[in-house]
């Protein structure tokens, strides 16, 4: 009878250790392995989750085209591509040099032509540069020259115009352009080209036979 009771007492012991165990044991369905319930664990964090990744922002043609309207070049730096500043204020300074030079010369042989003919305006006095001019040369002298660099002034000024304009077309054409893909690798390949054709009754079955050509760029 003790052994009896002794043995039923330790049953009943290992079964509420066997139970205490089961409570306290997780198993990991993903690894199989065991971790008990004591362990804390950290929840790992995936490798974009730990970083913060800012998302890019599209790159606007519409911003690129206003930027360098409102400033040239600015445009051309928003695009990235630096070595165009200087091919941009380069020419803007050249024809823009060249129309102010032009509007100063025929406004000198403005005032010289004046005085020569005396229609000089109150107040407007003569440089030295104006009265050699107008001791050197004759009225119909002044006025040509007078008129040839006033229409170099107007051609200049057309011309700093417009290549204002083309940086602000250089600058949209390589907003919309900026994302393209433009591969190095230009190739033809030509293999040969063959296709039987089916038709509908029982009768000898043609082929097409060619070339095909395939271009990667």
């Amino acid at each position: 009878m003790p052994r009896r009771f002794l043995f039923l007492l330790g049953f009943v012991v290992f079964l509420a250790f066997q139970k205490t165990e089961a409570q306290n044991v997780v198993f990991d369905t993903v690894g199989n392995t065991m971790i008990t319930a004591d362990t804390v664990v950290k929840p790992q964090k995936s490798a974009k989750s730990a970083k913060s990744v800012k998302a890019k922002k599209p790159h606007s043609p519409t911003k690129a085209t206003i930027m360098s309207a409102c400033l040239p070049g600015l445009g051309q730096i928003y695009n990235r591509k630096w070595w165009k500043v200087p091919i941009v204020y380069a020419g803007l300074g050249g024809l823009g040099y060249l129309a102010y030079s032009n509007y100063s010369e025929s406004q000198s042989y403005l005032h010289a032509y004046e005085y020569k003919t005396g229609d000089l305006p109150e107040g407007v006095t003569l440089t030295q540069y104006e009265t050699d001019l107008a001791n050197k040369y004759a009225d119909s002298q002044l006025q040509t020259y007078k008129e040839s660099y006033r229409r170099d002034f107007e051609f200049y000024s057309i011309l700093t115009v417009a290549w204002y304009g083309l940086n602000i077309l250089d600058a949209c054409v390589d907003g919309h352009l900026y994302n393209y893909d433009i591969s190095d690798d230009l190739s033809i390949s030509v293999d040969p080209y063959l296709r039987h054709t089916e038709t509908p009754i029982k009768m000898p079955q043609y082929a097409q036979v060619g070339l095909s050509f395939k271009l990667n760029f």
